[in-house]
């Protein structure tokens, strides 16, 4: 169910705080609001990559399967973001991300996605540092 965007600002956000008025202003239509519920899965391993998320509120626990069975990879909330490795690669998810309280997240789509990276260098220079920091976090992992 989609939430109310009237009383969220972007920049609030931490990937969105050093954009500019006129960027956000591009970057606000190509985000959707929607609400969560707790247990809900955002992402699955080993899917296609479809949607980027943001996430607005509440917590998510992210995990991989190992040779050892699904281990904790993070814990991930407000501000915080999925999905972007697998869109920056082109690859299927790496990691399954579900739900821990109900979320209220911003999801984009794959061409939105790409036009947000266009339009904000800041969220495309943070974007691209968080999936080198966590494809080496993976590689040290496996």
């Amino acid at each position: 169910m989609p939430a109310s965007t009237n009383t969220l600002r972007l920049d609030e956000l931490e990937l969105f705080a050093n954009c500019t008025r006129a960027e956000l202003e591009q970057i606000s239509p190509l985000t959707t609001c929607l609400r969560i519920p707790e247990g809900q899965v955002l992402i699955r391993e080993g899917s296609a990559a479809k949607e980027f998320v943001v996430i607005v509120s509440g917590t998510a626990r992210v995990t991989r399967e190992t040779d050892h069975g699904i281990v904790e990879v993070a814990e991930v909330g407000k501000g915080d973001f999925l999905g972007e490795m697998a869109l920056l690669t082109g690859s299927a998810r790496s990691a399954t991300a579900t739900a821990t309280t109900d979320l209220v997240v911003l999801v984009s789509s794959v061409g939105e996605f790409r036009s947000i990276m266009e339009i904000a260098p800041s969220v495309a220079g943070k974007v691209r540092q968080a999936s080198l920091d966590r494809a080496t976090s993976l590689r040290i992992a496996a």
